[in-house]
């Protein structure tokens, strides 16, 4: 039962066993969750997510024997919803943070793609973080500067 509800939690609800990019499947269902309960973007959640995920990401790659495997799409939903920390859910906002998030994760600029080198669920969750966090700087500046 613990395989089940951890592979279940891993892949995202199973959104990572949609075909084609899963990563962009398991982003998305996070855009809509956080658009259908806006109560969702707060600091204890996004934590949760991503400490949580180090140790689901972990169990998932033991199960499996396969180090990132792309079903894996908890560190996007969680580098996803770091990414809307503090701002405005608009339309706007929802959109722009999915664009930039999912750019940074899949061309994981300097730091990202180093810290993808981290064992196990560490390499699994930074980089998605850090991806969150770039997205989430960017979109701070531009509301600020508009």
């Amino acid at each position: 039962m613990l395989k089940k509800i951890n592979h279940f939690l891993a892949t995202g609800f199973y959104s990572g066993h949609l075909p084609y990019a899963p990563g962009t499947w398991g982003s998305l269902l996070m855009v809509v969750l956080v658009f259908a309960f806006p109560i969702l973007n707060n600091i204890h959640l996004i934590s949760a997510l991503s400490l949580g995920g180090v140790a689901v990401a972990n169990f998932e790659e033991r199960q499996t024997g396969i180090k990132d495997d792309s079903k894996i799409v908890i560190d996007e939903m969680a580098g996803q919803l770091l990414a809307y920390y503090t701002l405005p859910l608009t339309t706007p906002v929802l959109i722009g943070a999915f664009v930039l998030f999912r750019i940074f994760d899949i061309t994981k600029p300097w730091l990202i793609d180093k810290v993808q080198t981290l064992p196990s669920g560490w390499g699994v969750m930074l980089d998605d973080i850090l991806a969150g966090l770039t997205t989430l700087i960017i979109l701070k500046i531009i509301l600020f500067l508009i």
